[in-house]
């Protein structure tokens, strides 16, 4: 059963991480008919806590244009153009989005992890000459990826594999999410 649902995942999710970015392509393109600009598009996966106050910082400095920026795979690499960066969180620029949006390359190669293919994408094209690798501030929650985790830091930008609450809680005390929570009798924090 596990399976299938591993080779079922691996057939759909590119083609709705595809049809995710043709959507977002076009729905933000249509709202740039306002004054309204959008710099990056990012994909995170739902076990991931994510950071925006630091995420805005580390991308400040960073080129707006053919940017791929994330946590690259493998995990002892630091080399952003090695592999691909990890499913966990990505960010891609404007530009970047809109080629996916519209290139042949995707759309004729939509058989695989999502995160791998958009990788291979991205090589095949000849794009994302700026990639960023946020190593150690993108991580797995510790002691549950090996090398790719390890103790929660100060610096964080995301924390990926959260599959517990108790995780979750440990995480949100740790960056003093819940210090201002009022009691409530819809949660228990304890």
């Amino acid at each position: 059963m596990r399976r299938r649902r591993q080779i079922l995942a691996a057939a759909v999710l590119p083609l709705l991480i595809l049809a995710l970015f043709f959507i977002v392509y076009v729905f933000f393109n249509i709202r740039q008919q306002s004054s309204h600009y959008y710099d990056y598009v990012m994909k995170a996966d739902d076990d991931v806590y994510l950071r925006l106050k630091p995420l805005a910082m580390s991308l400040d400095s960073l080129p707006r244009h053919d940017l791929y920026y994330g946590f690259v795979i493998p995990c002892s690499s630091m080399n952003p153009f090695v592999e691909y960066m990890s499913g966990m969180g990505y960010l891609l620029s404007w530009d970047l989005v809109e080629w996916i949006a519209s290139s042949r390359i995707p759309a004729n190669d939509t058989v695989g992890p999502e995160d791998k293919l958009v990788g291979k994408w991205l090589n095949i094209g000849g794009k994302a000459k700026n990639r960023v690798s946020n190593k150690p501030a993108m991580y797995d929650y510790p002691g549950t990826n090996g090398r790719c985790s390890h103790e929660l830091i100060p610096e964080t930008i995301a924390v990926h594999r959260l599959k517990s609450w108790d995780q979750w809680l440990h995480v949100l005390e740790f960056f003093n999410v819940t210090a201002e929570l009022e009691v409530s009798n819809l949660y228990h924090l304890e």
